[in-house]
């Protein structure tokens, strides 16, 4: 299950359940705080709608009708705008996500020694990815377990300082999408069925290296079982 499946189904029946959802929320945060979210505004909405206005005999207290019928239409409209934020534009989830993957490893940026063929070649082949990029430019290569799956993180030596760079071969996104939070700046692209992420520290135009990991990426057939 992927987060686009996990989110229509936690948007459709917040407080159920299913094996394969529970899968997915052990290895995706994002979703495990969308469920949380959506919970909660659950029992608010639940509790609104259950509390129908009491009006006496005599007198209508028209005003006190209209204030649990806000309060019930405000919880809707809650529910709503967390699913607008979480379902349009999940670009946004995927960029805060790789920031905080970044964010675990942040020795990454320090690498200062070329790293081997034979690493390199460990951090591609898990995900189904050949690299066109000379060796020589690559400070850091690790092979990371990212929403469900592994993949390639490496840290590029450019002319402006180190830039790292996420190759996304399960995450499809529909266009360029720049993003700045935590002190990086950066922009996720799509190449084939899957999406690149490259950051890099304080405010830099990406777009070039982007653009040449666009050309230079190419994903496998069949990507080999990570060992």
């Amino acid at each position: 299950m992927n987060c686009t499946a996990a989110r229509l189904q936690i948007g459709a029946d917040p407080l159920g359940s299913s094996p394969e959802l529970e899968a997915h929320l052990e290895v995706c945060a994002a979703c495990r705080g969308l469920r949380e979210e959506m919970r909660a505004l659950e029992v608010r909405l639940r509790r609104a709608l259950e509390q129908p206005p009491e009006l006496p005999a005599r007198r209508v207290p028209r005003r006190a009708a209209w204030q649990q019928w806000a309060m019930a239409a405000s919880a809707v409209l809650a529910v709503v705008g967390v699913l607008a934020v979480w379902l349009l534009r999940p670009s946004d989830t995927l960029a805060h996500e790789v920031v905080a993957h970044v964010q675990k490893e942040p020795d990454s940026w320090l690498a200062q020694q070329h790293v081997n063929a034979a690493d390199i070649g460990t951090a591609l082949s898990g995900a189904g990815v050949s690299f066109d990029v000379t060796s020589d430019r690559i400070r850091y290569a690790q092979s990371c377990w990212f929403r469900g799956h592994y993949v390639p993180h490496l840290v590029l030596q450019t002319e402006t300082g180190p830039a790292t760079v996420m190759l996304l071969r399960h995450e499809h996104v529909s266009g360029r999408r720049s993003f700045h939070e935590a002190g990086m700046s950066g922009v996720i692209v799509p190449a084939g069925n899957g999406s690149i992420a490259v950051l890099a520290r304080g405010s830099q135009d990406l777009t070039p290296l982007a653009g040449q990991m666009q050309r230079d990426v190419h994903w496998l057939a069949q990507p080999e079982s990570h060992k």
